[in-house]
């Protein structure tokens, strides 16, 4: 196992520079276009005048729904008797956080995740079904919620949005396509047997050298969403309440832009406006294959708040809320990981040292 892990590892760390560079670049780019259309200057102004009181709550809503989702692990991992603490469920949430940011279509953070719990000594079964609970109860939260936002504002997504409605139909296919996936691999162990066999079939007709081995590794994943099955079915208690603090998560998460027009001096929507609006331009570029959806978010954003924000606002609003909810806590994320990396290194050295003198004694 732990070979494996080392070999994980390197591969990992191979591509996570190559991500690393790509987000650098994309942020390059997306501030490129951004300062193209609003000055620096004006943004400045901006934030010296707004209310600084409402942007400490756009910030502390963001570090509320880092720490929900470590509560979520912290909850479920508790309920196997690890020996976790919430300090450690929230290291695993800010990895989790960093690297689905830097990464296409957020597909680092689990892994990372698995593995800094494996270097903590906890059982892989028992992160794995609990990063399978959270994602589950993620994913229904989020559809539910842009669909929601989507009939309650039918008329005027449509009437402003302009061709950002084919992402949002796009956004909410993938996600119905992804919940249904979901389900059915958890609950139906032998449908999603007939599916994993179907697609790799269906590979193999295309000459893919390995859907063989993609096969085996879907069988062997199939098992682990089956095990997840078992344990929500002795403990249908622990999805309702992950799902309830995935709802708050979510909630909290979208009404960071509610933050800043209120910031502004700005009170014409509630708001529950935002935060269903937030939710139909979050699933619209959250499948996107780019690091943290850069530059589709940034655009997207202008469109869908434009009915919002007056024009001399609505640029640096979109700096505001997209620099708290992503590029802030990207960096901030990465300083405490560091940090947490550190504290665990000495940590170890310390317990090592302890275990030299008392074998010296």
């Amino acid at each position: 196992m732990k070979q494996v892990f080392n070999n994980i590892k390197k591969k990992m760390n191979k591509k996570n520079v190559i991500n690393g560079l790509l987000f650098v670049l994309l942020i390059i780019i997306t501030f490129y276009f951004v300062f193209k259309k609003s000055s620096l200057s004006e943004l400045i102004i901006h934030i010296r005048e707004a209310n600084k009181s409402y942007i400490f709550v756009a910030l502390m809503c963001m570090f509320m729904y880092v720490f929900l989702e470590g509560l979520n692990i912290y909850r479920i991992m508790k309920n196997f008797k690890d020996n976790i603490s919430i300090v450690k469920a929230f290291k695993y949430s800010l990895v989790g956080f960093f690297f689905s940011s830097i990464t296409p279509s957020s597909t680092g953070g689990q892994p990372m995740q698995l593995y800094f719990m494996n270097k903590d000594k906890l059982p892989l079964s028992h992160g794995t079904l609990a990063l399978l609970i959270q994602l589950l109860s993620f994913q229904f939260v989020t559809l539910v919620l842009a669909i929601i936002g989507f009939i309650a504002h039918y008329d005027l997504l449509l009437h402003h949005i302009g061709n950002i409605k084919y992402l949002l139909f796009f956004g909410i296919s993938i996600n119905i396509l992804i919940e249904s996936f979901l389900i059915i691999m958890i609950f139906s162990k032998n449908m999603g047997a007939k599916l994993i066999k179907w697609f790799c079939n269906v590979l193999k007709k295309f000459r893919y050298k390995k859907a063989d081995l993609l096969l085996e590794r879907g069988l062997i994943q199939l098992d682990e969403y089956h095990s997840c099955a078992l344990y929500l079915n002795e403990h249908k208690w622990i999805l309702v309440k992950t799902m309830m603090t995935s709802l708050f998560q979510m909630c909290i998460y979208h009404s960071i832009p509610y933050f800043i027009y209120r910031a502004f001096g700005l009170n014409d929507y509630g708001v529950f406006t935002f935060i269903f609006m937030q939710a139909v331009l979050y699933i619209s570029v959250a499948s996107l294959p780019f690091p943290g959806s850069m530059g589709v978010s940034e655009g997207s954003f202008m469109i869908i708040f434009k009915m919002f924000f007056p024009a001399s606002l609505l640029g640096s609003a979109m700096i505001i809320s997209r620099g708290i909810s992503f590029y802030l806590f990207v960096l901030i994320s990465l300083i405490l990981i560091l940090t947490f990396m550190i504290v665990d290194k000495h940590l170890e050295r310390r317990h090592l040292k302890k275990l030299v003198e008392v074998g010296e004694a």
